[in-house]
């Protein structure tokens, strides 16, 4: 059988560095010509394992502040980065923090298969090599609290230590682990027909739902799935042990308050342009619709984006003394009173940014984010493929289904009960969780009585405490949803086939997994 060993080009210092010592090793990976991928990846991965202890102590009351304990102790916060300064990361030359972009395909057993890396010379972001992802390894972790009650202790490791379970999504349905993780670099959109992980497209909206998604996915016959438990949780472990806080909008707001909707000024026809007065707010990079709809904020009404379903602002320039041009990738015909509405940003937004960080500002509240390389919040929540709420009058009881080829329309006696609730009242609104607690692999926000600045920091909208439904459970949070988003957000709301326009969620290839 053919082969031969690709060489990856430095892409990210000292994390890329250590990936092409590890490489030269033993040529441990090496591509397949025949079979079309690479062999080896289990083994290049191990070689780089250090063996250690990353620990986090999360406060279970409402301070915000967490502790690094273990290896974990003494690194220091990174800076997060931007388009056109890099981040200053120490976590990057760490093994269990190592992720690197790939293409790869996931067979029907939910087996990952690398074709191409980045820097190999195949690898190619725009769907033109396949669907893009993070490759990063299978880690091993361990969470409890602490013998007070004061502390949710989180441990992970790149090595199976004594008292460490895998990851949530290592193991396949078989019970093997996987060879390495793939997690989506980018939100959900549609590529040749597909339910894709691509740079440069709109983010699939209006149809997405944990319903959708089973057939949208394919999840049936292929081993994907929309956004999984292992998706979730990877990036707030991340978080939480690079950043130590639970206050995830004080290190990285995405897209949450960018509720902009203005009118067009001057009339344009089939131009790249649209007109608009100054002082508008758009930002350069971001997607915007335009409808005949004038005034209704209803984003999902075709009078909304019936002139221009989407388009990307590539930069904004002067029209004369009172008016902007926003200037568009796509030309229009756009009539005085038309209204233009900002949108979910397009795919690839932060291909840019330089390690963890937004393209300009990680704290305006307009932009996405990058995080251990994976690109997110992007104005529109994440609904999840194998997680529902349950409620039963009582209670909302968090239910997870961890092999998404058994997923359907409503809640199975599949879904296992994780027996961990969001809260809930006497009334329908949004909540302030105080702690995080695990359920099957989900880090959610428990408890009540915390804020913006206090306890989980982000909210949590649940029914009244009688309600009897099955509802989606929606992460992270809309252009719209202000300071009530994060990653710990949930909005647990809509029907098991709710879509709308700030509806979107990830392609998953960790669906088919063992609980």
């Amino acid at each position: 059988m053919a082969s031969k060993t690709h060489i990856m080009s430095d892409e990210t210092g000292q994390r890329i560095a250590a990936a092409l010592e590890a490489m030269a090793r033993g040529s441990l990976l090496s591509y397949d010509d025949e079979a079309g991928e690479y062999a080896g990846v289990d083994k290049w991965l191990r070689s780089m394992r250090d063996g250690r202890i990353y620990t986090v102590k999360v406060p279970t009351g409402s301070a915000v502040a967490c502790v690094k304990a273990d290896a974990n102790e003494g690194i220091a916060v990174p800076t997060p980065g931007s388009n056109a300064a890099a981040a200053i990361d120490p976590y990057a030359a760490i093994a269990p923090f190592f992720h690197i972009d790939c293409n790869a395909t996931v067979d029907a057993d939910g087996v990952p298969h690398v074709t191409a890396i980045s820097g190999d010379g195949m690898f190619a972001r725009t769907g033109g090599n396949g669907n893009v992802w993070v490759l990063a390894p299978v880690l091993f972790w361990k969470v409890a609290d602490d013998s007070e009650g004061d502390y949710t202790v989180i441990s992970i490791s790149d090595t199976q230590l004594p008292g460490f379970s895998p990851q949530p999504g290592a193991e396949l349905p078989d019970g093997s682990l996987r060879p390495c993780m793939l997690y989506a670099k980018y939100a959900l959109s549609t590529y040749d027909g597909e339910a894709a992980s691509v740079s440069g497209a709109q983010p699939r909206t209006r149809d997405v739902s944990h319903n959708s998604l089973v057939t949208i996915c394919k999840t049936a016959t292929t081993g994907y799935s929309g956004r999984s438990i292992a998706d979730d949780w990877y990036l707030k472990v991340m978080f939480l042990m690079k950043y130590a806080t639970k206050n995830s909008q004080s290190v990285f707001q995405g897209c949450t308050s960018y509720n902009i909707i203005k009118p067009v000024t001057v009339a344009a026809s089939n131009q790249s342009y649209v007109v608009v007065a100054k002082n508008h707010g758009y930002v350069a990079g971001s997607a915007v619709m335009i409808g005949t709809g004038g005034t209704s904020t209803d984003r999902g009404a075709a009078a909304a984006h019936d002139v221009l379903d989407y388009g990307i602002i590539k930069r904004i320039e002067g029209h004369d003394e009172s008016n902007d041009r926003l200037i568009l990738d796509r030309a229009a015909t756009t009539a005085v009173g038309n209204t233009v509405f900002t949108a979910p940003w397009p795919t690839g937004c932060c291909d840019g940014v330089q390690g963890d960080g937004s393209p300009t500002s990680r704290t305006n509240a307009k932009e996405p984010f990058s995080l251990q390389g994976i690109e997110t919040a992007m104005g529109m929540y994440e609904v999840m493929s194998g997680v529902a709420l349950k409620y039963d009058g009582s209670a909302c009881n968090l239910m997870v289904l961890h092999d998404t080829k058994k997923e359907a329309s409503s809640i199975s006696a599949d879904y296992v009960d994780t027996g961990v609730d969001l809260p809930v009242s006497a009334s329908e609104g949004w909540k302030y969780p105080v702690r995080l607690s695990n359920a099957g692999g989900m880090l959610v926000g428990t408890g009540s009585g915390a804020s913006t600045t206090t306890g989980v920091c982000d909210g949590t909208y649940t029914h009244a405490q009688t309600t009897n439904a099955e509802r989606e459970f929606h992460s992270l949070g809309g252009l719209t949803v202000g300071s009530y988003a994060g990653l710990w957000c949930v909005n647990g709301s809509g029907a098991l086939s709710n879509a709308g326009w700030d509806i979107g969620s990830r392609l998953s290839g960790t669906g088919r997994s063992r609980g």
